[in-house]
Parts: structure tokens; sequence; C-alpha cells
């Protein structure tokens, strides 16, 4: 199908893994709306910015994910998502993990991408396409001590993504994962709360070094092409090896 511009939403874009995504998705050509509660601190051209915080309430999150789908489909077509805001949350024992906290991992990592799938799931499927693209983490295969939590949304965000590709292939909509390993973001390394963070992840990943963020976009950019359609209920991995040992 012929689109005029060509809308994908990013969340998270502001910083980080998604401050790349939405570089490198512009200059793929696409117009990105980048849903963030941070303002970017340097704007790219063809980069729309929203504010949102992720962690409120889903019934605060949801009319406001709705306001911003109806605004943009205003200027353009959706041709698909990025979900890329994640939240880690301290990093300790399950036993020091508050109801709280545990709500809001799992608000920014799972209950987003579920209120942006029911929203935009019908858009795409009346027109017929669409492109689904969750950033998962290295911990949507394994565990981890002190991240209980952030791997137990992982996991459940690989098996949202897997069940929208059964559920809504038919429509040429395609719902796929990323799955980082350590990247050089301050998310990544966390050596605020790790102790020499840094020297340890080198250690233990295969290739002995930290993806760069451009390294996940390029990956969400091939998924969201019109020629990757054949690719759908895939998780893939960019961690240096490190699920594979």
């Amino acid at each position: 199908m012929e689109f005029k511009e060509s809308i994908v939403l990013v969340t998270g874009g502001s910083g980080g893994i998604g401050r790349e995504i939405v570089r490198t998705l512009v200059l793929a050509g696409f117009s990105v709306w980048n849903l963030d509660k941070v303002r970017p601190t340097s704007p790219i051209l063809q980069e729309t910015y929203r504010e949102i915080d992720l962690a409120e309430t889903p019934f605060v999150v949801e009319r406001s994910l709705s306001k911003i789908i109806q605004e943009s489909s205003e200027t353009g077509d959706l041709y698909g998502f990025v979900h890329n805001a994640g939240f880690g949350g301290p990093y300790h024992p399950i036993t020091e993990v508050s109801v709280e906290e545990w709500e809001s991992i799992f608000r920014i990592n799972l209950n987003t991408m579920f209120l942006l799938s029911k929203l935009l799931l019908p858009v795409f499927k009346t027109q017929g396409f669409g492109r689904i693209v969750a950033i998962a983490s290295s911990l949507s295969i394994v565990g981890s001590a002190n991240s209980v939590a952030y791997s137990a949304s992982k996991h459940g965000l690989v098996g949202f993504i897997r069940s929208i590709a059964d559920e809504w292939g038919k429509f040429g909509i395609t719902a796929n994962a990323v799955s980082p390993g350590f990247v050089d973001t301050n998310m990544g390394i966390q050596e605020d709360q790790v102790s020499d963070h840094k020297t340890k992840i080198i250690e233990m990943t295969p290739v002995r070094r930290i993806a760069e963020p451009s390294e996940i976009a390029r990956v969400v950019n091939f998924l969201l092409q019109k020629e990757s359609g054949y690719i759908s209920g895939s998780n893939w991995t960019v961690d240096g090896g490190l699920t594979a040992i």
C-alpha cells in the first residue's frame, strides 16, 4: 500500500537507546513521534515530541495515548510503533521490592505495550499494514538475581509480542522484539548501583565489549521495513553472545 507521511511512534525516545532509534528512523525516512516524560535536549527534524508519563495509572496513560494517536493520524499514516521505554527499578532482592515499585516497572514495561497495541491494532487492521517492535532485554531470555521484577516484565513482553504476531498476522501486521544485552547507556551500565559493573560486563560478554545504542537501533529499523514482512513473532538478541553461552 502507498503511504503519505509514514509515522512511527516511539516511547522513551529522548535518551539512551531511544534517542538513537529516533535518529535512525528519521534518517530512514520516517516521521517519528517521540513519547517521553523528558523533552529531548537536541530535537531532530521530522521528530515530534509529546510529553507523557507512562508510570501514571492505566486510565491516564490510555487517555493520553489515545489523544496522541488521534493527533498523529491527522498528519500522516500510522506505519508502526516501537515500545522502547523501560524501567528497571533499584538493583535489589525481591524481598526488598515494594508493591509500588513492582507496579511501576510493569506499568512502563508491559502495560504500555498492551495499551498501545489495543489502540493501534484496529488502525493497522483497517489499513492492512502495521509494524510493531518492542525493546525487551537479554533478561527476557534468562533471569538475574536482584532484577526479578524487571526480568519478569520483559519475559511477559516477549510472550505478548508472540501472541500478537499470531493473532494479527493475517492483517498484514508484524510484531517482533529486540533483546539488547548491555548497552552503553546510563541504564545499561548502572555503575551507580554495582561496583565495577562495566568491567564485569565486558568480562562476561563473549565479544568482550559493550554495545553502542546505534547497534540496537539498526535492528529496529530493519524490522520496521516493508521488506521484513515475513519476520514476525521473533525475539532478536543483540547481546554480544551473552545469552548463547
